[in-house]
C-alpha cells in the first residue's frame, strides 16, 4: 500500500511539473545550446555575445528576401513565461536587432507585428539594408524561429478571443536545416 501511494506521489509530481514548465518550442538539441538573454542586453553590447547562441523575442517590423534566406529586422520585446509564454508589447519604443533565417519562411509568418522568439549565432553588430535604409544593429544568424501570427494589432494573450471575434492565433516553429 505504501509503495501505491509514492507511486501516485511520484506521479502527481511529475503532473504538476510538467504543467507548469515553459513550453518547448525548439528542438531538444537547439534549445539547449541557447543562452536567454536579458531583455535589452544584446543592443548594449552586441559584440560580448558575437560567437554565442541566444535566445531573443521581438516583433517583426521589416523583411527583405534575398536567395540564401530571409532578412527580418524586428524590434526586440521582453519574453514572458506567465500567464502566457511568449514576447510581452511595452508601451516603451524598444531596440531593433536584426536575423537573418536561411531558408524558406511561410509569407503570412513574416507580417509586420508578427511576435516571434528566436534561438540564433550573434555575429555583433553589422549594417543591414531594409527597404533601402541602412540600419548598424545587432545581427544574428537563426537556428530556430517559433512566429505567432498576431498581425499588428493583438497580443499572444488575446487569443483566441479577439475584439474582431473568435480566432485561434495561428503559430509555426522554423528550423534551418
Amino acid at each position: 500500500m505504501k509503495q501505491i501511494l509514492n507511486d501516485l506521489l511520484a506521479l502527481a509530481t511529475c503532473i504538476l511539473a510538467a504543467g507548469c514548465s515553459t513550453p518547448s518550442l525548439f528542438p531538444p538539441h537547439v534549445a539547449n545550446s541557447s543562452t536567454s538573454l536579458e531583455f535589452g542586453v544584446l543592443q548594449a553590447k552586441p559584440d560580448v555575445f558575437n560567437g554565442r547562441v541566444v535566445q531573443l523575442a521581438g516583433r517583426i517590423i521589416g523583411v527583405e528576401e534575398s536567395t540564401g534566406g530571409t532578412l527580418i529586422f524586428a524590434h526586440e520585446l521582453p519574453l514572458e513565461k506567465h500567464p502566457v509564454y511568449g514576447p510581452a508589447e511595452t508601451s516603451a519604443s524598444t531596440p531593433a536587432f536584426a536575423i537573418f533565417y536561411p531558408g524558406k519562411v511561410d509569407p503570412s509568418a513574416l507580417w509586420y507585428g508578427n511576435k516571434f522568439v528566436v534561438i540564433a549565432l550573434a555575429q555583433g553588430r553589422q549594417t543591414v539594408a531594409v527597404d533601402g535604409i541602412p540600419h548598424r544593429e545587432p545581427y544574428v544568424v537563426a537556428r530556430c524561429m517559433h512566429v505567432w501570427k498576431t498581425g499588428g494589432y493583438y497580443e499572444i494573450a488575446d487569443f483566441p478571443h479577439t475584439s474582431d471575434g473568435y480566432y485561434p492565433l495561428e503559430q509555426e516553429t522554423y528550423c534551418a536545416n
